[in-house]
């Protein structure tokens, strides 16, 4: 008889190349499992270039990958302009391949891009199978993708589909089906369909409370406006200063690590000596800011949506449209459900904040339907599930000296 194999090793691969949303979703998933019973190692290979500026899990570890960014639909530039993309895509390859060899972990998780960045990872399965075939991989998918039609002849296009069937072991849906049903929509084959599991929606955990915000007077009503890493959201950041103040309210406004500097200079000359208008980079605890804010204005990202969501705090969500349009999918889906309030950015687009930020602050109830949000533990049974299916390895231990201070 043989004796189910435990989880005892977990390395997340999350790609990385635009804002801060992968991050997110991945230091939840790592803080469920570090935070679990019989708590597993846990390894998170990541592209991000603010890795070393977020706070991560106790006992994390991580394992940094060249970062890129992201020019358009699959198209990438290296970070550091002085390497091209292809040497940084081989270098990416060459470290995770290095990675799951001496590590052998007993499940590896990959996170939105079933390729990697540009196929990095399509190397990482060929060492896979020689020297860690019993190593479970796992694909983890938010919600939404994009639009249909563009995820199906992508997939088509990259021999995606191929892939699913033979290399991974499992789809792991973050969200519900009846929000967005994955399988049907993006037409996967039953031999791949039957690989998913919908576990709910995978939101970090609760605040202790309401959080003071910085540079406002104790007790001040405000109005929170958030736009992620920021890359692209100076413009509602300033239609949130001119809805506040039309609501008789303060704004604090985030603008994300990632907004470049010339849409920080345009923000301080259109906010610039507004009384009650305060302006940061960062939140230490965005969470708990939200928590205590009148209204929150925020793009509709997957983890921002997950978080207003579990908040039950009024928000107005002004989704991007490109280059996917997986926000306005979203946004839209969560409105049917009187979750959240939508504007769509457009020329003229301030003019509808200003009305739906005066309703969501002034308390106006809606009719709304409760979404599962303890998807990051149901990842993690999943996972032991997936695992504890295999009979227990005896081809030798793997190298321990991999593991990097968290």
């Amino acid at each position: 008889m043989t004796t189910p194999t435990p989880l005892s090793r977990v390395l997340l691969y999350s790609h990385d190349t635009y804002g801060l949303g992968h991050l997110r979703r991945n230091l939840v998933l790592a803080r469920s499992l570090l935070t679990s019973p019989a708590p597993p190692q846990v390894v998170l290979a990541s592209g991000s270039p603010v890795i070393d500026r977020v706070p991560l899990p106790t006992g994390l570890a991580c394992v940094p990958l060249p970062p890129v960014v992201k020019r358009g639909a699959e198209e990438y530039d290296s970070l550091d302009p002085s390497l091209g993309i292809s040497l940084v895509r081989r270098a990416r390859s060459a470290v995770l391949s290095d990675v799951v060899a001496r590590w052998q972990p007993d499940v590896l998780v990959v996170d939105h891009a079933p390729h990697g960045m540009k196929g990095e990872l399509l190397p990482v399965f060929d060492t896979l199978r020689r020297r860690s075939p019993r190593t479970k991989v796992v694909l983890g998918l938010r919600d939404i993708l994009d639009e249909p039609e563009r995820v199906v002849a992508a997939w088509r296009a990259e021999g995606v589909m191929e892939t699913l069937e033979r290399v991974y072991d499992a789809i792991l849906v973050y969200g519900e089906r009846s929000v967005f049903d994955l399988a049907r929509l993006y037409r996967l084959p039953p031999t791949v369909a039957v690989r998913l599991v919908y576990c709910g929606y995978v939101a970090g955990a609760p605040p202790a409370g309401p959080a003071a915000p910085p540079g406002l007077e104790p007790g001040t009503e405000y109005v929170l406006g958030t736009v992620g890493g920021g890359g692209d959201g100076v413009e509602v950041l300033v239609a949130t200063a001119q809805a506040a103040a039309a609501a008789g309210l303060a704004a604090v406004l985030c603008t994300g690590p990632l907004m470049p500097a010339a849409d920080r200079a345009h923000l301080a000359d259109a906010v610039g000596g507004r009384p009650g208008v305060v302006v940061v980079e960062h939140l230490t605890d965005l969470v708990g800011v939200a928590a205590g804010a009148r209204c929150v204005v925020s793009r509709g990202g997957y983890n921002s949506m997950c978080e207003l969501v579990s908040l039950g705090v009024p928000a107005v969500v002004v989704p991007r449209s490109a280059p996917r349009v997986e926000q306005v999918l979203r946004a839209e889906a969560f409105a049917r459900r009187g979750l959240v309030r939508v504007v769509r950015e457009a020329d003229g687009f301030a003019g509808s904040l200003v009305r739906a930020v005066a309703e969501a602050a002034a308390g106006v109830a809606r009719p709304h339907e409760q979404l599962p949000l303890d998807g990051g533990a149901r990842t993690v049974d999943a996972v032991r599930r997936l695992v504890a299916s295999a009979p227990a390895a005896d081809d030798g231990a793997p190298d321990e000296t991999l593991m990097v201070p968290a």
